[in-house]
């Protein structure tokens, strides 16, 4: 029994074996498709993919609800003190003001239990990296407060760098931010460049552009180029979410672990959410360094 729990969104790319191997409690975000929503963690990702695709009719999604966040917090009650939430950046989602709703509704019910929410403003991969270091050091018996400061502290450290194989989704959306005029320059050019995005706490949670290329090789080189900017010789830590592009995630990979020392890398497929909001080709790789 640990005194901290943790809770975050399906959209954090956490796979099912990292979360029970951990303790991590997992909301889902919703998938709409002809009217009827479905967990995206349980929806046929094939026929998502396909239904993707067409770019007509597209499926969309809606946030975590206040009843995902009860119940959970229920059951994580009956064996924690506390119980921390970390989502997605709020500048994508409601999903960090649900969580804040659902507390202050659950403190009648349980009085003894502390709930946090903390907006990890990033997505995916390097939300991912945080979850996992808060479950680590709620595992090895740290207090709320030590996990909240040591999540506070890995907000501010963790770097997001995306590239997919088209900005439409993210643009209909509402989601490229500054990064506008590159998704309206790729439908203008006919895709004939691809683009590096960024999200976390140095953009205050928001998508901005980074660089652009004209192949995947070169976007994948540049993207290693990045990480080295970043992290100069320190360790890697590394997570990669993908939308079905394994191959590529590998390769990837591959590249990194050629050019630092890796003390851990996961990569993970993205559930429904993610795809409808990006399309088959996202890699989204969250990174820090350590000495």
């Amino acid at each position: 029994m640990n005194k901290v729990a943790i809770i975050t969104d399906s959209t954090s790319g956490i796979s099912p074996e990292m979360a029970q191997k951990h303790g991590i409690g997992v909301v889902a975000t919703q998938v709409i498709v002809d009217g009827k929503d479905y967990p995206d963690t349980e929806i046929d990702m094939g026929k998502l993919y396909a239904r993707l695709e067409g770019k007509e009719n597209l499926p969309t999604t809606s946030a975590v609800n206040t009843g995902q966040f009860l119940q959970l917090y229920h059951k994580l009650s009956q064996h924690a003190d506390a119980i921390l939430v970390i989502t997605l950046t709020s500048a994508y989602s409601a999903t960090y003001e649900t969580a804040i709703q659902a507390s202050e509704m659950a403190h009648e019910k349980l009085p003894k239990t502390t709930i946090k929410i903390i907006d990890s403003r990033t997505v995916a991969a390097a939300q991912l990296l945080i979850v996992l270091q808060a479950a680590k050091a709620a595992a090895e018996g740290k207090s709320l407060g030590e996990v909240m400061e040591l999540v506070n502290d890995m907000i501010l450290r963790v770097n997001d760098l995306s590239t997919r194989d088209t900005l439409f989704f993210l643009d209909k959306g509402g989601l490229t931010y500054d990064a506008h005029s590159w998704a309206k320059a790729e439908t203008e050019s006919a895709g004939t460049f691809r683009a590096i995005l960024k999200n976390d706490a140095s953009t205050g949670g928001i998508t901005r552009p980074v660089a652009r290329a004209k192949s995947r090789t070169q976007i994948m080189e540049k993207i290693v180029d990045l990480v080295r900017e970043k992290i100069g010789d320190k360790k890697l830590h590394a997570a990669l979410v993908h939308t079905n592009v394994p191959d590529q995630a590998e390769q990837l990979k591959k590249m990194l672990l050629s050019q630092f020392q890796c003390e851990e890398f996961y990569i993970t497929e993205a559930t429904g959410a993610t795809a409808v909001k990006n399309g088959r080709g996202l890699m989204q790789l969250g990174f820090y360094g350590t000495d």
